[in-house]
């Protein structure tokens, strides 16, 4: 027994006017598929948002540290100069002094070698004994600064012409 309702082919059980909507509204619940596409599209464009928000800190971080090592970077580098300047400083004065009197006889003055010289200053006469031989001296007056701080000048004052030497 057959049913005549039913037919035996289905392809000929579907209407050849039938839509593919309307073939997919029947088989899923298109509702739930629309909603899912949403919820997909939205945890997409939050998740996007969080991904962007995390870029941009790390960015600012990353940014923060790159100045302050280019802060670090120029106080180094000062401090490099600094210690190259001082290097060369202190290398170079024993080779100028050793150069001097090697090479050009040159010597550090006494007190006696070294006379201050003022503009406008009057000088004063100051008797300098110089022995030629054991038995014979002899008084020769050099012209002196009467501002010469040295410890062998006498104390003179800024008018007089000259000062006799105490002994």
């Amino acid at each position: 027994m057959a049913i005549a309702d039913k037919p035996t082919n289905r392809r000929a059980a579907t209407p050849s006017n039938t839509d593919v909507g309307d073939l997919f509204v029947r088989k899923f619940n298109v509702l739930s598929i629309y909603v899912a596409i949403l919820v997909l599209l939205a945890a997409g464009i939050v998740w996007s948002g969080i991904k962007t928000a995390e870029g941009v800190q790390q960015y600012h971080q990353d940014y923060k540290t790159l100045q302050d090592m280019k802060k670090q970077e120029r106080k180094l580098q000062v401090e490099h100069q600094r210690l190259l300047i001082e290097q060369q400083t202190f290398s170079a004065t024993p080779q100028i002094a050793s150069r001097a009197v090697a090479e050009l006889g040159m010597f550090s003055p006494t007190l006696k070698d070294k006379m201050i010289i003022q503009p406008g200053v009057a000088t004063v006469q100051v008797p300098v004994i110089e022995a030629d031989s054991a038995e014979e001296t002899a008084d020769v007056i050099e012209p002196r600064a009467s501002t010469d701080l040295s410890p062998d000048a006498p104390i003179a004052n800024a008018d007089a012409t000259a000062v006799e030497a105490g002994q």
